[in-house]
């Protein structure tokens, strides 16, 4: 017969125990911190996958939903820019640009929205409060349901790419370093988010209307050789990291470089000055200051 108290020792020596210590800064051990994060990937998994059917995108109207708003919104966009700037409405380049644009747009939003929210949904009463999982595990849960959802727009842009004559190119094989950074740099500004929202909570409902302004001043819906016309335009619109990170992508995607504008891999290597940093940064912020948010709940 099995003794009770050898059981419990071999539990405990396959599922040891994490004790968080209190530092100085608020941070753990990072080493241990992520081991046991990763720990829980299945959990995460599983949390996107229930994240997603909450939305009904596992319905097929929910899936076509979320294919279409983007394209209504680019089409949008595409008859309001074409009257102001008397380029025309017959460009279907151009249509392709925004809607795809618009589609790299909604995995910025939604993990930044979605993040922020379910941090302070989760928190007092719930997942964060009531387990001792690592909290940034939830954030990576909802950011794999935003890259899940991309993942599935770029098959269906695939076909308005085609129509557009948008071409296939080497420039294509950016497309998976340009995807990597930007996850990294949307979950570093949701990390960041999270942890003012739990401080702030009318942050959240800000949050809407500054993304469309900042999206308004990214080149999502104009061509980023627009800025280069003036020196000053330029000089401001490189202080904004979403400038080199939608010029990259419309170059990826079949713009041609422009003579005296940057290259893909000068826009590239700009953007990862810009996620890296804010991704590790995000992480701290998010790490150290976990232990009030079921408090501040």
């Amino acid at each position: 017969m099995n003794n009770p108290e050898n059981t419990q020792t071999l539990d405990q020596e396959s599922s040891p125990l994490i004790v968080r210590k209190a530092t100085r800064s608020g941070l753990p051990p990072l080493t241990d911190y992520l081991r046991e994060a990763y720990r829980f990937r299945t959990f995460a998994l599983y949390w996107s996958k229930g994240e997603l059917k909450s939305r009904n995108y596992d319905t097929l109207l929910g899936r076509l939903w979320h294919y279409l708003n983007p394209f209504l919104f680019g089409l949008i966009y595409f008859v309001f820019v074409g009257i102001l700037t008397g380029g025309g409405l017959d460009s279907t380049s151009r249509l392709a640009f925004m809607v795809f644009n618009l589609y790299v747009w909604t995995l910025l939003i939604s993990q930044i929205i979605v993040t922020s929210v379910n941090t302070v949904r989760n928190g007092g009463g719930g997942v964060l409060a009531n387990s001792a999982i690592p909290r940034v595990v939830i954030p990576a849960a909802s950011s794999i349901s935003a890259l899940n959802l991309f993942v599935r727009s770029l098959i269906a842009y695939i076909p308005l790419h085609l129509i557009a004559s948008r071409g296939i190119q080497i420039e294509f094989l950016w497309i998976p370093v340009l995807l990597t950074l930007t996850f990294l740099f949307a979950f570093g500004i949701a990390l960041i988010a999270a942890t003012v929202n739990i401080y702030l909570r009318d942050v959240s409902r800000f949050l809407p209307h500054f993304l469309r302004l900042w999206m308004y001043l990214s080149p999502a819906i104009w061509e980023y050789q627009r800025a280069l016309e003036s020196g000053t335009i330029y000089f401001l619109a490189r202080l904004n990291p979403t400038y080199s990170l939608f010029s990259a992508w419309t170059m990826a995607l079949g713009s041609a470089e422009t003579v005296d504008g940057p290259s893909i891999a000068k826009q590239v290597g700009i953007f990862s000055l810009w996620a890296i940093p804010t991704v590790i940064v995000g992480f701290l912020i998010f790490v150290s200051r976990e232990d009030e948010f079921a408090i501040r709940n």
